[in-house]
């Protein structure tokens, strides 16, 4: 990216953070009808996640036996699962209070595809929880950003809803300190190799005051860390003190498999 299109990317993040500190939360964040989230069902009573015990208990919660890099349950005696005994990013920790199946994926697919942006109180309840539980520290919340057409394709960026609602139950800053500097693939069909190669340096930090601040990174979900190591890279170049991620859910660990070329890749 030029200097002239790095320049406008910088004012329209200025712009989005100016316009949402000076606007409340849109109403359709605050249904006056509290159901739950995922089932419908009327809630008897206001609760922290809104969601009905039936929803709760089969929530996919991370467990208290963790991998101490990206944050995903593990089930045997080790510190590391299998992919971050390899490659642990530059990031200090991930850390996600659900594990990446059944009722959390329905849950952060209603939120990016049904439109259903309340649905980040429920997370952003889950994830502040988390960060208090693991003890994790920030002076400032960043979020994984979008570039101008993804983010106009999809009306919103789910990550920094759930930045903003971190930032008040945290009482913490939010700065939309990054931006997406180019298009990239969907990473979703992509393996953990061609995940770095896509989003390798497809992300620049555009506000100073990132300087010698404890950061936290917000995103949905952390699947090989590719994009938040990426992210991370950015933050560090622009003198960040250190960068811990916090991600609505994570994936289960993957298999190393060695591929054609010899490199060992997840699947």
């Amino acid at each position: 990216m030029n200097f002239s299109g790095r320049t406008a990317a910088f004012r329209a993040a200025c712009k989005r953070f100016f316009v949402s500190m000076a606007h409340k939360i849109d109403e359709g964040l605050f249904p006056e009808d509290i159901t739950c989230d995922l089932c419908g069902k009327e809630l008897d009573e206001k609760l922290r996640y809104r969601l009905c015990g039936e929803c709760i208990s089969k929530a996919p919660f991370v467990g208290d036996h963790i991998c101490l890099n990206c944050g995903v349950t593990l089930t045997d005696e080790s510190d590391y699962c299998i992919r971050c005994q390899n490659d642990r990013g530059e990031y200090l920790m991930n850390r996600s209070p659900l594990v990446y199946e059944g009722e959390a994926k329905e849950l952060i697919y209603a939120l990016k595809f049904g439109g259903k942006k309340y649905i980040v109180h429920t997370l952003g309840a889950m994830m502040a929880d988390t960060f208090l539980k693991n003890g994790m520290e920030a002076d400032i919340i960043v979020f994984v950003p979008m570039t101008a057409a993804e983010e106009k394709k999809r009306g919103f960026n789910q990550s920094e809803l759930l930045a903003r609602e971190l930032g008040e139950r945290l009482q913490l800053p939010v700065l939309p300190a990054l931006i997406k500097v180019r298009e990239t693939a969907t990473q979703k069909l992509l393996t953990a190799g061609e995940r770095a190669k896509n989003i390798e340096g497809a992300f620049a930090c555009v506000f100073s005051q990132v300087k010698q601040r404890k950061l936290l990174l917000v995103d949905d979900v952390f699947t090989t860390g590719t994009t938040a190591n990426e992210c991370t890279k950015a933050l560090l170049k622009a003198k960040a003190k250190e960068v811990r991620v916090l991600t609505a859910a994570v994936t289960k660990k993957k298999i190393p498999v060695e591929s054609k070329d010899g490199d060992v890749d997840y699947i």
